[in-house]
Protein backbone atom coordinates (compact mmCIF):
# COMPACT_ATOMS: atom_id res chain seq x y z
CA UNK A 1 0.00 0.00 0.00
CA UNK A 2 1.16 3.64 -0.60
CA UNK A 3 1.43 5.68 2.41
CA UNK A 4 1.20 9.28 2.31
CA UNK A 5 3.63 11.73 3.43
CA UNK A 6 3.00 14.57 5.61
CA UNK A 7 5.60 17.42 6.23
CA UNK A 8 5.02 20.07 9.34
CA UNK A 9 5.27 22.46 6.10
CA UNK A 10 1.67 20.53 4.60
CA UNK A 11 -0.81 24.12 4.71
CA UNK A 12 -4.54 22.16 4.19
CA UNK A 13 -7.31 24.95 2.99
CA UNK A 14 -9.90 25.54 5.24
CA UNK A 15 -13.34 24.01 4.52
CA UNK A 16 -16.18 25.53 5.89
CA UNK A 17 -19.03 23.41 3.36
CA UNK A 18 -20.07 21.42 6.12
CA UNK A 19 -21.09 24.59 7.80
CA UNK A 20 -22.59 26.09 4.51
CA UNK A 21 -24.61 22.89 3.82
CA UNK A 22 -25.95 23.10 7.79
CA UNK A 23 -26.80 26.85 7.07
CA UNK A 24 -28.85 26.23 4.18
CA UNK A 25 -30.60 23.33 5.54
CA UNK A 26 -31.52 25.95 8.40
CA UNK A 27 -32.84 28.37 6.02
CA UNK A 28 -35.22 25.38 4.09
CA UNK A 29 -36.59 24.52 7.07
CA UNK A 30 -37.25 28.08 8.48
CA UNK A 31 -38.29 29.54 4.98
CA UNK A 32 -42.04 29.43 3.52
CA UNK A 33 -42.37 27.12 0.62
CA UNK A 34 -42.25 29.24 -1.84
CA UNK A 35 -39.03 30.97 -0.79
CA UNK A 36 -36.88 32.14 -4.53
CA UNK A 37 -33.30 32.41 -2.45
CA UNK A 38 -31.80 29.18 -4.11
CA UNK A 39 -33.15 31.01 -7.51
CA UNK A 40 -31.89 34.45 -6.26
CA UNK A 41 -28.55 32.94 -5.93
CA UNK A 42 -28.42 30.55 -8.91
CA UNK A 43 -29.38 33.38 -11.45
CA UNK A 44 -26.61 36.04 -9.96
CA UNK A 45 -24.43 33.06 -10.02
CA UNK A 46 -24.94 32.49 -14.04
CA UNK A 47 -24.23 36.31 -14.15
CA UNK A 48 -20.73 36.06 -12.87
CA UNK A 49 -19.73 34.46 -15.81
CA UNK A 50 -17.02 37.02 -17.35
CA UNK A 51 -16.15 39.51 -14.43
CA UNK A 52 -13.45 38.32 -11.52
CA UNK A 53 -16.59 37.61 -9.18
CA UNK A 54 -16.33 34.20 -8.06
CA UNK A 55 -19.49 32.32 -6.86
CA UNK A 56 -18.00 31.92 -3.13
CA UNK A 57 -18.31 36.07 -2.93
CA UNK A 58 -21.85 35.57 -4.35
CA UNK A 59 -22.84 32.88 -2.03
CA UNK A 60 -21.05 34.69 0.99
CA UNK A 61 -23.76 37.23 0.46
CA UNK A 62 -26.65 35.61 -0.03
CA UNK A 63 -25.64 33.93 3.28
CA UNK A 64 -25.23 37.75 5.08
CA UNK A 65 -28.64 38.72 3.75
CA UNK A 66 -30.40 35.49 4.25
CA UNK A 67 -29.37 36.20 8.11
CA UNK A 68 -30.55 39.83 8.48
CA UNK A 69 -33.57 39.96 5.71
CA UNK A 70 -36.56 37.77 7.22
CA UNK A 71 -37.07 34.80 5.12
CA UNK A 72 -40.46 35.33 4.73
CA UNK A 73 -39.48 38.77 2.13
CA UNK A 74 -37.75 36.36 0.21
CA UNK A 75 -40.61 35.00 -1.12
CA UNK A 76 -41.29 34.02 -5.32
CA UNK A 77 -43.07 38.19 -5.33
CA UNK A 78 -40.33 39.54 -3.74
CA UNK A 79 -37.73 38.07 -6.48
CA UNK A 80 -36.18 41.18 -7.95
CA UNK A 81 -35.92 43.29 -4.83
CA UNK A 82 -33.74 40.35 -3.43
CA UNK A 83 -31.57 40.43 -6.66
CA UNK A 84 -31.44 44.32 -6.01
CA UNK A 85 -30.61 43.92 -2.30
CA UNK A 86 -27.74 41.21 -3.60
CA UNK A 87 -26.19 43.80 -6.67
CA UNK A 88 -26.39 46.62 -3.39
CA UNK A 89 -24.81 44.34 -0.83
CA UNK A 90 -21.97 43.75 -3.38
CA UNK A 91 -21.66 47.10 -4.59
CA UNK A 92 -21.34 48.70 -0.70
CA UNK A 93 -18.93 45.68 -0.04
CA UNK A 94 -16.85 46.77 -3.42
CA UNK A 95 -17.02 50.42 -1.90
CA UNK A 96 -15.93 49.96 1.36
CA UNK A 97 -13.69 47.11 -0.01
CA UNK A 98 -14.65 44.93 2.93
CA UNK A 99 -16.82 41.86 2.82
CA UNK A 100 -16.63 39.91 5.76
CA UNK A 101 -16.33 36.15 5.66
CA UNK A 102 -19.87 34.71 6.56
CA UNK A 103 -18.66 32.17 9.87
CA UNK A 104 -15.77 34.24 11.25
CA UNK A 105 -16.69 36.38 14.42
CA UNK A 106 -20.49 36.09 12.91
CA UNK A 107 -22.52 36.81 15.70
CA UNK A 108 -26.03 36.62 14.26
CA UNK A 109 -25.46 32.71 13.61
CA UNK A 110 -28.11 30.79 13.86
CA UNK A 111 -28.10 28.49 16.91
CA UNK A 112 -28.18 24.87 15.32
CA UNK A 113 -24.81 25.96 13.16
CA UNK A 114 -21.85 24.85 15.82
CA UNK A 115 -18.52 26.29 15.17
CA UNK A 116 -15.44 25.85 16.95
CA UNK A 117 -15.29 28.78 19.76
CA UNK A 118 -12.15 30.02 17.82
CA UNK A 119 -13.98 30.88 14.89
CA UNK A 120 -16.98 32.28 16.71
CA UNK A 121 -15.07 34.75 19.06
CA UNK A 122 -12.38 35.53 15.64
CA UNK A 123 -12.19 39.00 14.30
CA UNK A 124 -13.70 38.51 10.96
CA UNK A 125 -11.83 37.98 7.50
CA UNK A 126 -12.16 40.88 4.73
CA UNK A 127 -12.60 38.57 1.95
CA UNK A 128 -11.64 41.79 -0.05
CA UNK A 129 -8.89 42.98 1.83
CA UNK A 130 -6.62 42.85 -1.61
CA UNK A 131 -9.39 45.63 -2.78
CA UNK A 132 -7.67 47.60 0.24
CA UNK A 133 -3.83 47.62 -0.71
CA UNK A 134 -4.30 47.63 -5.08
CA UNK A 135 -6.14 50.40 -6.44
CA UNK A 136 -5.97 48.75 -9.75
CA UNK A 137 -7.88 45.82 -8.42
CA UNK A 138 -10.46 48.19 -6.58
CA UNK A 139 -11.27 50.17 -10.15
CA UNK A 140 -11.03 46.48 -12.16
CA UNK A 141 -13.75 45.23 -9.56
CA UNK A 142 -15.72 48.67 -10.00
CA UNK A 143 -15.79 48.05 -13.44
CA UNK A 144 -16.71 44.52 -13.21
CA UNK A 145 -19.54 45.09 -11.24
CA UNK A 146 -21.00 47.31 -14.11
CA UNK A 147 -20.73 44.29 -16.13
CA UNK A 148 -22.42 41.36 -13.95
CA UNK A 149 -25.00 44.53 -12.95
CA UNK A 150 -26.05 44.89 -16.82
CA UNK A 151 -25.75 41.44 -17.34
CA UNK A 152 -27.92 40.58 -14.74
CA UNK A 153 -30.93 43.41 -16.01
CA UNK A 154 -30.10 41.68 -19.39
CA UNK A 155 -31.36 38.37 -17.93
CA UNK A 156 -33.78 39.31 -15.59
CA UNK A 157 -35.87 41.59 -18.37
CA UNK A 158 -35.14 40.87 -21.58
Amino acid sequence: TAEAIFTPSTIWAESYAVAEVKFFRHVARQAPHDTSHLKCLQLSAHTLVGTGFSTYTLKTIVMHLLNTIPLSSWRRREFLMRLQDIMWYLHGCLEEKRLDHFFFGNENMPEDIVLPLDIQTAKPINLFQYLVHDPTAHTKALREFSVLQDQLIRLVFY
